[in-house]
């Protein structure tokens, strides 16, 4: 027991405590606030908490929204707050995947799109059927000022390979 310890009696032992699970459930409630719908929906909270958390999104008001944000943080209090630290842990390293499948998918597609088919060699997993034609359509596209369809047709098969991990 620390010094500090000693010298509060048990009830402001027990006040120091609430506030503490009190801010802490207060930057939870703040954290599943601003989740894209995509996590939250990937986090698989159960059910009771998930309607807390969708009625306190759906406020859009910025003082009633707050007000939500406070009542949500009150009902993450009656749940397991180190199960729901987990889950967020374990979602905000997911999106770091995504945002880094999505640069390395758009980086492959402007190295493709200015180098063509050779480019594809360097590609991991090498070139496939489909991405002689796509490069050929997206490149076709960029010198006659038509609008990015095949250049996001081309990202998104890019995407696929990289997240599957063919290449």
């Amino acid at each position: 027991m620390s010094d500090d310890e000693r010298d509060e009696s048990r009830r402001q032992v027990a006040r120091r405590q609430r506030r503490n699970a009190g801010d802490r459930s207060a930057r939870l409630a703040h954290q599943l606030m601003g989740l894209r719908p995509s996590a939250l929906d990937a986090l698989g909270l159960d059910d009771d908490l998930r309607e807390s958390v969708d009625r306190a999104r759906a406020v859009t008001s910025p003082v009633a929204r707050r007000r939500a944000e406070r009542g949500l943080a009150g009902d993450l209090r009656r749940a397991d707050l180190d199960d729901v630290e987990r889950r967020l842990a374990g979602a905000e390293s997911s999106a770091a995947t995504d945002v880094r499948l999505f640069k390395l998918a758009e980086t492959w597609r402007a190295r493709l799109i200015e180098g063509g088919i050779a480019a594809a060699a360097e590609l991991p997993g090498g070139p496939d059927d489909q991405l002689p034609g796509l490069i050929e359509q997206a490149q076709r596209e960029r010198t006659i000022g038509k609008p990015r369809g095949a250049a996001r047709a081309l990202f998104r098969h890019l995407l696929a390979r990289l997240s599957s991990g063919t290449g």
